[in-house]
């Protein structure tokens, strides 16, 4: 039994610190729900529910999120009207 303790301590605080420098690298654009400070204290606190949380909640993860900020989101060089037009020039003129 107390192998198995350990284990789970050992899980637990491995998962608290994969989600704490995790939260303390995520660029502050990527932030969402809370701030960074609440997301760090909730981390510490509840040492299962929040990294889950964390992971779950904590960050933006894909550009199609409806949070994301529209700077995360990637521009093609086509959806650029004044490269399309300058492209179309040089086209032009060869």
């Amino acid at each position: 039994m107390a192998r198995l303790n350990t284990l789970l301590f050992l899980v637990v605080v491995a998962l608290s610190a994969v989600a704490l420098i995790d939260c303390l690298l995520t660029d502050r654009a990527r932030l969402r729900s809370f701030p960074r400070g609440a997301w760090t204290i909730l981390i510490l606190l509840c040492p299962v529910a929040g990294p889950i949380a964390w992971f779950r909640a904590g960050k933006v993860t894909s550009p199609q999120d409806t949070h994301a900020p529209a700077a995360l989101t990637p521009i093609g060089p086509e959806d650029d009207p004044a490269f399309v037009q300058h492209l179309a020039a040089t086209l032009r003129n060869r």
